[in-house]
């Protein structure tokens, strides 16, 4: 079968997408894993399906590298935004651009999109855990919890932008696997707080099982970990491992923060057609 794709990334976060909306397309694990692998296929960080759905623009359908279904990835829900209004769907937004409302595996989502930007309003940050007991870490490091749509690992650490790549995906990957996280497993943030005032951020991705270059969602749960220390106030700035920047608002609540929104630039690479 012949598959037309457009590959994309947000802050170097990578996605292959295809439009199903006739679904069409009903690909298996295997076969978006090898899609996704760099050397055999596309490459990419996931595998992001735009189907339709009643009451809203667009259904996106998320797959990690490895095949795996996941709920929600925010740079990817950026790239779906994307590319679900250069397709034609969504409405002119008031202030400019155009206005997308879809549906994740997480819940609804509503995204602006403006050029190579997108401004998206995501789902609460909840249910944070303070000091999680773990089988391992870092030296001298606290391991704290909360899911923004996704589960995530948050890993203060005096310089995360000085950690080597070896020890992000060596932790990443026994925080990841950790017992306290069973049985769906988080993606891990590694984080501190730069001269300039912002957060630095490193992420290693479930279902990547590596470190990725930018994590949407985890700039938030970082965002809104700071907010309840009263290190940040609204908006954050959250410096990716690729070198750009996402920008993060949102009010705090007891267990996390609501009226998240998260800004972020996306790219377009290149568009094809692959053997499946």
């Amino acid at each position: 079968m012949k598959l037309g794709f457009m590959k994309m990334n947000g802050s170097g976060n990578d996605f292959v997408i295809i439009d199903n909306s006739k679904r069409e397309v009903a690909l298996d694990g295997s076969q978006i894993a090898r899609l996704c692998d760099r050397r055999v296929g596309i490459g990419a960080d996931g595998f992001i399906m735009i189907e339709p759905e009643e009451g809203f623009d667009f259904f996106m359908r998320f797959h990690n590298s490895d095949g795996s279904p996941a709920e929600m990835c925010g740079n990817g829900a950026c790239c779906a935004a994307h590319f679900a209004a250069a397709i034609g769907r969504g409405q002119p937004a008031p202030e400019g651009g155009m206005l997308v409302r879809f549906l994740t595996g997480s819940g609804a989502a509503r995204a602006r999109v403006q050029g190579d930007r997108v401004t998206i309003e995501l789902m609460d940050a909840e249910g944070m855990r303070l000091s999680v007991p773990v089988q391992v870490a870092p030296p001298e490091c606290e391991v704290h919890f909360m899911t923004v749509g996704t589960r995530h690992v948050l890993v203060p650490v005096p310089d995360a932008g000085a950690m080597p790549s070896e020890d992000v995906v060596r932790w990443g990957r026994a925080l990841r696997n950790d017992p306290a996280f069973a049985p769906q497993g988080a993606n891990v943030n590694f984080m501190s707080v730069g001269r300039d005032g912002r957060i630095v951020l490193r992420t290693y991705e479930k279902g990547v099982e590596a470190e990725t270059l930018a994590c949407g969602t985890g700039s938030i749960a970082a965002a809104v970990w700071y907010g309840h220390l009263g290190l940040m106030r609204s908006p954050v700035r959250i410096l990716q491992r690729s070198g750009d920047e996402l920008r993060a608002s949102f009010e705090l609540t007891r267990h996390g923060a609501c009226n998240v929104v998260l800004d972020a630039p996306v790219a377009v690479n290149f568009v094809g057609i692959t053997d499946v």
